[in-house]
């Protein structure tokens, strides 16, 4: 959080994306500045986009104009949440493997459940989908798209 001459500025990481936010001008007062600090502070904790617990981590290690790779963690009961991969060509090795659904976009069509061991590689197409952990353990994926 930084405070600058004559606004307030708010920076928040999430997954790995930062937000600013300018929250327009006060005057110099300590209380003014108190009241926006405290606001400030209840909308980013209480705010559901900035602290989804059922939602995974993905880092990015790579990513330039030939190939893709993310390091994607979900701990026992964490999910995805609904996105699509655009290049056909995507391999995933399981550094932790276990069981995952995979829930795709049309939810008329079936979810697929894999049961992944550690140390395995899988070729998976370019598909929108939700991917959630069903097991009782950790998963830790290593994924390579190539452009």
């Amino acid at each position: 959080m930084t405070l600058t001459c004559g606004e307030f500025h708010m920076s928040i990481t999430h997954t790995g994306r930062r937000v600013k936010t300018r929250l327009g001008r006060f005057n110099n007062t300590e209380d003014e500045m108190k009241s926006i600090i405290y606001t400030a502070l209840l909308m980013a904790i209480s705010s559901p986009g900035f602290a989804d617990p059922k939602a995974g981590t993905s880092e990015v290690l790579l990513d330039n104009p030939q190939v893709q790779v993310i390091r994607l963690t979900y701990p026992a009961g964490t999910e995805s949440g609904m996105h699509t991969h655009e290049f056909s060509n995507r391999v995933v090795y399981f550094i932790k493997g276990g069981t995952l659904e995979l829930v795709p976009e049309d939810l008329q069509s079936q979810s697929q459940v894999l049961i992944i061991a550690d140390g395995q590689a899988v070729f998976l197409p370019a598909v929108t989908h939700n991917v959630k952990n069903i097991g009782d353990s950790e998963i830790v994926i290593l994924e390579t798209e190539i452009k």
